[in-house]
């Protein structure tokens, strides 16, 4: 990034993040103070429908604020991309290159839409034709030092189509398998046991009395005090069980990929993402289980391995 696009990037950020955090705060605040004793339904009704929300117009109207996405145009690759999309039923309807490489080097696709609109999206530095780092040097360019002219001349970011296929073959497993639908389920009923603990607990004038609270009981300092602290232990043992789903459902990500023949573009493109977002292929075992959502690339290339074989 430059020293410009970072400032702005962050001042785009604080503006966005106020935009949403005041008005939704206020109004769960407001849906506590006059739900009486069945607040928390309605606040969790409240912050269901508020993730619904974000996450149907993130993509159109937030993302765009940040980053440019262009349609992939006709070709090759996106033939082949409908084509591994209808033949599994994916409700494809359009598919983006989103120009990532302004923020980072870092490789990546996703899809997202609801229903009948499912949308694709490409990060230029998973494309070999689009990565920045693969573009020649504009004729007569001054000021090329000698490490850049090698990494012009090597390639040495981005996939091939199949590879990126392979990729797409392992995002699309996910919906497939039913992955983001499980997520979403797991999220909503921890929030509602959230906040029906919550509730539970607001009335303990004690906890407000531990952080100098003696005479009143301020919601938005009990939710404060609840969710951070009182909930930690509990969000820890939490957020290692996702992670050890995580983990499974990446490697039946890949198995699904697998069996649509794409074990060993898969393989490849692996190593060339790890190496891409400057990941460390070895971690300790103990290490990767607690905090890794993904599985280390060496135990994904090991349950790829016979398949890349044959």
């Amino acid at each position: 990034q430059t020293l410009g696009f970072f400032f702005k990037d962050a001042i785009k950020k604080f503006i966005v993040t106020q935009c949403i955090l005041l008005p939704v705060t206020s109004l769960l605040l407001y849906i506590i103070k006059i739900g009486g004793d069945y607040f928390f339904i309605y606040a969790w009704l409240f912050t269901l429908v508020v993730s619904l929300v974000l996450v149907t117009i993130y993509a159109d109207y937030i993302a765009p604020l940040f980053d440019k996405f262009i349609p992939l145009p006709e070709g090759e690759l996106k033939q082949q991309i409908e084509t591994m999309a209808k033949s599994i039923d994916f409700p494809l309807t359009k598919v983006y290159v989103v120009e990532g490489s302004k923020r980072s080097s870092h490789s990546n696709a996703y899809f997202y839409g609801f229903f009948k609109n499912k949308r694709i999206v490409l990060f230029d530095t998973l494309l070999e034709d689009y990565s920045a780092l693969n573009k020649e040097p504009a004729e007569g360019e001054d000021g090329e030092n000698e490490d850049t002219k090698s990494k012009t001349k090597n390639k040495k970011q981005g996939c091939k189509n199949e590879e990126v296929l392979a990729v797409l073959g392992h995002e699309l497993g996910h919906w497939k398998l039913g992955h983001t639908v499980k997520n979403i389920i797991i999220s909503q009923m921890n929030s509602f046991l959230c906040f029906f603990l919550f509730a539970v607990l607001i009335g303990r004038k004690e906890l407000f009395a531990a952080f100098g609270f003696y005479d009143n009981q301020p919601t938005l300092i009990g939710l404060m005090i609840i969710f951070q602290f009182i909930f930690s232990p509990y969000n820890e043992v939490l957020s290692f069980c996702l992670t050890v789903l995580s983990r499974r459902f990446e490697f039946q990500a890949d198995a699904f990929a697998k069996e649509l023949g794409k074990a060993k573009d898969l393989y490849s493109a692996l190593i060339k993402l790890n190496k891409d977002n400057l990941g460390f292929p070895v971690s300790d075992w103990i290490f990767s289980m607690w905090h890794y959502s993904h599985p280390p690339l060496l135990e994904r290339l090991q349950a790829l391995k016979d398949a890349k074989q044959e």
